[in-house]
């Protein structure tokens, strides 16, 4: 079966809006948080969200563009685009029908759609814009830049709430190991709206302080907005093209817990049962795992879960292994954050050093790991492990290995 390679990484989150941008600020320990300005927060329990700052301005997006793609749909072109210079790949140096693109989803175009519902409240249904609504599909984001770059190879859009990129991910690269493609590019895109917003907020999810994960004073997430984009590439091809490989994407799993819709099993035994599966899958022991990205989101509920998996999964090793969540820096970016957190975990494997969990002054007892607090830690990663956690029992892990 054949090996996957990471060859290039895009990013926009709310620490920048390019890849060397958002690393230095990552490493640097920056946080992205603050008040939110895309819509009035006033009202709601938290105003805060880690929000992108401005994309458009110097960026190659034409007027139309601008005018008929969603947030959504600029922010995964911008990063696509950055993934494939940075893999030295171009539309035209690869067979399009061998291009897949697979990507994880959440809200799509929904920060318009609820602006056209304003429109249509306030000026009637004949004189609301239908191209508010025209990108509200999920899987536009995916079906843009595959038209874009010309890509005619297999898609794929995941909507599994907080772990989809993460599983598109790894289904882009199954689908390179079963030599359906060669190049994949993979990930996803999601931003903030209202409905997330205030979803969150009326579950007394979110923190009324930028979050804190793992932190025994921790009070709940704060939602953020960003695009992740990995170029993923048959391994032996990208090696005889001489392509620079950050990582390779060793195994996945994807499993539901089958629990509750918006609450983690407390045991954390059926994320142990997700992260054994990833294990297995890559042919990697557990022992071999010397970083973990965590999925970390800052809710008592969840941190503890998840905390607990690792014990079972890494037993005396627990508090051996470093620990980080970016979510503290980049916020819970939804449909994209497993993107996000694969596409840290390849750079810290590349560049052996793991980004810090931001804004942690003690870490709560019922969490007995090594958190990489405040700081970030200068390390080599030979293999590491992702989680992503979703409502509905939605759960997900991708290992990564650094290549000799």
């Amino acid at each position: 079966m054949d090996r996957v390679a990471v060859t290039g990484i895009g990013l926009l989150s709310a620490l920048g809006t390019t890849r060397e941008r958002v690393w230095a600020n990552m490493i640097a320990g920056r946080c992205g948080i603050g008040t939110v300005s895309l819509f009035d927060p006033a009202g709601y329990r938290s105003p805060l969200a880690a929000q992108l700052p401005d994309f458009l301005s110097g960026s190659p997006l034409s007027p139309r563009q601008r005018r008929r793609w969603s947030r959504s749909d600029q922010i995964a072109v911008l990063a696509t685009a950055e993934a494939l210079a940075d893999a030295g790949l171009s539309p035209d140096s690869m067979n399009p029908d061998r291009v897949g693109v697979m990507f994880g989803a959440g809200t799509g175009d929904l920060l318009r759609s609820e602006e056209y519902l304003a429109e249509v409240r306030s000026k009637g249904i004949s004189r609301a814009r239908p191209s508010r609504i025209t990108h509200f599909f999920s899987n536009t984001p995916l079906d843009v830049v595959g038209e874009h770059f010309g890509f005619q190879g297999p898609r794929h859009c995941v909507v599994a709430a907080c772990s989809s990129s993460t599983i598109a991910i790894g289904y882009a690269a199954d689908a390179i190991r079963a030599g359906t493609i060669d190049v994949a590019v993979a990930g996803g895109a999601d931003v903030l709206c209202r409905l997330t917003f205030s979803g969150f907020n009326a579950l007394r999810l979110v923190d009324t302080e930028p979050c804190r994960p793992f932190d025994r004073q921790r009070a709940g997430m704060t939602i953020g907005e960003a695009a992740a984009v990995l170029v993923l590439e048959n391994f032996t091809a990208a090696r005889a093209r001489g392509a620079r490989i950050y990582a390779e994407v060793a195994g996945h799993a994807a499993t539901c817990e089958a629990y509750h819709p918006t609450s983690p099993e407390p045991e954390g035994e059926a994320i142990a049962r997700t992260i054994h599966a990833a294990l297995a899958n890559a042919r990697v022991d557990a022992s071999e795992i010397d970083h973990i990205n965590a999925h970390g989101t800052g809710t008592p509920q969840n941190d503890r879960a998840e905390a607990r998996a690792f014990q079972r999964i890494f037993k005396d090793r627990t508090r051996k292994v470093p620990v980080t969540s970016i979510k503290s820096m980049v916020g819970h970016c939804l449909g994209a954050a497993g993107a996000i957190e694969a596409a840290a975990l390849a750079l810290a494997i590349s560049k052996s050093v793991i980004p810090p969990t931001v804004n942690h002054r003690e870490t709560d007892p019922e969490c007995p790991i090594d958190v990489v607090a405040n700081e970030s830690r200068e390390q080599a990663v030979n293999c590491g492990l992702s989680t992503s956690l979703a409502f509905g029992g939605n759960d997900a892990a991708l290992v990564l290995r650094r290549v000799q």
